[in-house]
């Protein structure tokens, strides 16, 4: 818990010195923008009485979160491929894997959520 304090007050630190550097290298930059992107949009934490809103307050954190994430990733990989012969590192199956696990995970969010507010509309009934 200690380092993730630690971790969470060194991007204030940053974030707090105002807007990045501009950033020629593409990786960078992604990098940049991932970190913002994080500090930026921190969860709200969800309580025992959580709703149906709540769930999908974090699938849109997540959604933004992944947004983000793939920018970043986009661009290491891209810079990564450049060194590797491609039938070693196959770009678009790294990109199908990153896009159906984050579909997945929102979906799966939005769905609980959808469950949650056809349970509640059945205890009003």
């Amino acid at each position: 818990m200690a380092q993730a304090d630690s971790i969470t007050t060194a991007i204030r630190q940053l974030m707090s010195r105002g807007r990045p550097p501009k950033s020629t290298n593409p990786e960078r930059a992604a990098h940049i923008q991932f970190v913002s992107a994080l500090a930026e949009n921190a969860p709200r934490p969800l309580h025992p009485e959580t709703n149906s809103e709540d769930l999908e307050g974090r699938a849109d954190h997540l959604e933004k979160l992944f947004a983000a994430l793939h920018v970043y990733l986009s661009a290491i990989i891209a810079e990564t491929a450049q060194d590797v012969p491609a039938s070693i590192l196959d770009r678009r199956y790294l990109e199908g894997l990153f896009q159906q696990f984050s579909a997945d995970a929102l979906a799966a969010i939005r769905d609980a959520a959808a469950e949650m507010r056809r349970h509640q509309r059945w205890r009003v009934s």
